[in-house]
């Protein structure tokens, strides 16, 4: 489910841009509309997507598999920084973090510039040169973590925005598609 600004925001364009290609989904049933202004793709809409999606995997598998393996080492730094984020030491025992340590909050963001946005800007880049749509990826991890760093800590780990979580979450499911891989499989590897 998607709202026409959420839709705008991934794809980096505007909702005026994005609104007749809804509702020309809508008009064609290969998506409903929802209450509160969301819409869905139909299962024949899913399906087309999903064909896509092995279609760009025999193209690109090669690529990408060779980025699967940074991306899995990110992955599990980026699972670290938010866990610090999350949690931190207390007295030797481990709370919830209430964010009201600015100096620990700020190590933790630091860990997340250095860590992981230095490591996987330049991997995004790398996909990207096979397959230009995933630069999009880049564009949106740099906008979520300059929002971070002018004070927006929701950016970090949010479920309803496009937050640092969220765009990497999406990127490793299309990485995952890409590769011609799935969820479960790579959750049964420890790598999901």
């Amino acid at each position: 489910m998607a709202t026409v600004e959420g839709i705008a925001d991934v794809l980096g364009c505007s909702g005026a841009d994005v609104e007749p290609v809804v509702a020309g989904l809508v008009e064609q049933a290969q998506a409903e509309a929802l209450s509160s202004d969301r819409f869905r793709l139909l299962p024949e809409a899913v399906a087309e997507v999903d064909e896509q999606f092995r279609v760009d995997a025999v193209r690109l598998a090669s690529v990408i598999e060779q980025e699967m393996e940074e991306f899995h080492q990110i992955n599990s730094a980026f699972k670290e920084v938010v866990t610090a984020w999350q949690l931190r030491k207390v007295d030797g025992e481990v709370v919830p973090n209430d964010h009201d340590d600015a100096d620990y909050d700020a190590a933790v963001i630091a860990r997340l510039r250095s860590d992981i946005h230095a490591r996987i800007v330049p991997m995004v880049a790398a996909v990207a040169s096979s397959e230009p749509r995933l630069a999009r990826y880049g564009e949106r991890l740099e906008a979520a973590l300059v929002a971070i760093e002018g004070g927006d800590t929701q950016m970090v780990a949010h479920p309803l925005r496009d937050s640092y979580h969220t765009v990497r979450f999406e990127l490793h499911e299309e990485l995952i598609c890409l590769s011609g891989r799935n969820r479960a499989d790579e959750a049964a590897a420890g790598r999901a």
